[in-house]
């Protein structure tokens, strides 16, 4: 059984969003740049496996019959 983790990615995007503020507020604004690619990155991965976890949960509920 593989696990499938929305909750990981999200956090590390959280994280990136608030890096990416604090390099704004130290006019780092290359690293904010790499912060928020980083964000991206992870929200993208968040989007994927949310979706991947609907799919899969859409399946089980075809699967089962009606009692």
């Amino acid at each position: 059984m593989t696990l499938i983790d929305y909750a990981y990615p999200m956090m590390a995007a959280e994280k990136a969003l608030k890096d990416a503020h604090h390099r704004m507020l130290e006019n780092k604004y290359d690293e904010a740049l790499e912060e928020m690619n980083k964000a991206l990155v992870e929200a993208r991965i968040t989007i994927n496996s949310i979706r991947h976890l609907k799919e899969q949960n859409n399946a089980l509920r075809q699967q089962t019959a009606p009692v």
